[in-house]
């Protein structure tokens, strides 16, 4: 693994030195990313089979007929863009249940899917879709549940953070990555002119590495490409200007 990462820091401190002058007409290729930040644009991005979109927010915690169900969870979730978040809403209800709400915290719409169960207690989990072009960053998810009763459930509310590797998921991924920023043997930091870290990141257990530059990553791939690495480099140091 370390024959590749020190080639991947050797190329960027010479494209480093070379080339920061001139950043070049590329622009910067995550620039038609959706920030978690915007609750309209992250929810309208989104999809959950099975679920209807309404307008508007979803229903107060109230009573109907009788007891309303209490929901428990909450835990954060970490995923990476293009991977399925899986939401698990715990429940207790007497009249089992009929509906579930959840909304992207702060967005002008929610997700609806109804699915009557006469089951009084155990676990909802809802299959969530973040795609690809979600950058880094996070966002809470709005969850409850509606009884057969009418009566509406406590909320909960689940963080979630999502990181972006630039572009496709590099294979063999699946968190395995380590960074320069973690561990001294990968490498040296370095530091762009107005003070965002280059970070240099592999995966431990395949050839694919990417750069992150404040917050923003760059995928390159195959890491024993050293054509691939320069161009990835290269695209990571003109993210800096």
């Amino acid at each position: 693994m370390k024959n590749f990462i020190f080639i991947g820091l050797s190329v960027l401190v010479l494209v480093g030195v070379t080339g920061c002058g001139d950043a070049g007409d590329g622009g910067d290729p995550r620039s038609n990313l959706i920030s978690p930040s915007d609750p309209n644009a992250l929810s309208s991005a989104i999809t959950i089979e099975g679920a209807v979109r309404i307008e508007g927010q979803p229903p107060a915690q109230a009573g109907g007929t009788g007891a309303a169900p209490v929901i428990t969870g909450g835990s954060a979730l970490e995923i990476t863009s293009g991977d399925t978040a899986e939401l698990q809403v715990g429940f207790e209800s007497e009249s089992g249940y009929e509906d579930c709400y959840i909304q992207v915290d702060g967005a002008d719409d929610y997700f609806l899917i109804s699915q009557s169960s006469s089951v009084t207690s155990g676990t909802i989990t809802i299959e969530i879709n973040i795609p690809s072009e979600i950058d880094t960053g996070a966002f809470d998810f709005y969850t409850c549940i509606a009884g057969a009763n009418g009566a509406v459930s406590n909320p909960i509310s689940t963080p979630v953070g999502v990181t972006n590797l630039g572009g496709d998921i590099p294979p063999g991924g699946n968190g395995d990555f380590i960074c320069a920023s973690d561990d001294p043997q990968v490498g040296t930091l370095l530091s762009c002119p107005s003070g965002a870290m280059i970070d240099f990141c592999v995966s431990q257990n395949a050839n694919t590495c990417y750069y992150s530059v404040g917050g923003s990553q760059f995928n390159c791939g195959n890491c024993t490409d050293a054509g691939a690495l320069q161009s990835c480099a290269q695209a990571a140091v003109q993210s800096c200007f």
